[in-house]
């Protein structure tokens, strides 16, 4: 199911929901003249369905992390497609593709082994469950060290860079930040933004990411690692 669709001149930025009854997790199909990269695959039907509708070639799969919701459907559309996948495991590098280029950083903390791929000429940032609008992805498997290092380089790109994550779970994550801060002013809008435009207030530059998300505001490890752990037992 196409959710969106966002022009970055001459490309299209196609948002496919996949998994819809479970995990509800976000896809993506960067698009440019006929060609498409997918940004992980957790389901292969609506891949492609989508692919077939826009008529698209699909050339590579990028993966953000392992778990199934991002990759189950990754073997299916590899096998039928004759298309390669760049795992999370292979080492950040910048390459060029579909005509632009793409930087993949370590972003782990969600899982030991997470990547995030960042189109600098599009301004845009895929980041899988690293964030996860207005909070993060949780612990399972790497450390509050790890993922504290992830949201600091996140941080350090460009305010404009768009920040598109792996789920929309705005309203219970805004329920939790304006418990930590009432007075959080930035949640307050994206959550009166979020009841006409939900994916405008989920995907959303990072300059308003950092004002909003608590996640982003901490100072140490360990301020994550209680903020995490308090947001575990949350509601």
């Amino acid at each position: 199911m196409i959710r969106a669709r966002y022009r970055f001149g001459e490309y299209e930025l196609l948002v496919v929901q996949v998994l819809q009854s479970t995990y509800g997790t976000f896809n993506y199909l960067l698009c440019k003249k006929g060609q498409a990269i997918l940004i992980d695959c957790g389901e292969a039907a609506p891949i492609f369905q989508a692919l077939e509708k826009e008529n698209l070639q699909l050339t590579d799969i990028l993966i953000t992390h392992n778990h199934g919701d991002h990759v189950g459907g990754c073997r299916e559309v590899q096998d039928r497609l004759g298309v390669q996948s760049i795992s999370p495991a292979v080492e950040s590098r910048e390459f060029p593709i579909l005509g632009t280029t793409c930087r993949s950083f370590d972003v782990s903390g969600h899982l030991p082994l997470c990547k995030a791929y960042y189109f600098p000429m599009l301004k845009i940032v895929f980041v899988g469950d690293t964030i996860i609008g207005g909070a993060v992805g949780r612990l399972m498997g790497g450390t509050a060290e790890q993922f504290f290092q992830s949201l600091e380089k996140i941080k350090q790109l460009p305010d404009e860079t768009i920040v598109f994550g792996g789920h929309d779970y705005l309203e219970d994550n805004a329920a939790f930040a304006l418990s930590v801060n009432p007075e959080n002013e930035a949640m307050k809008k994206l959550l009166e933004l979020y009841k006409s435009e939900p994916l405008a207030a989920v995907f959303q530059p990072l300059e308003k990411e950092k004002k909003s998300n608590p996640f982003l505001q901490v100072q140490s490890a360990d301020e994550f690692a209680a903020l995490r752990k308090r947001k575990d037992h949350f509601g």
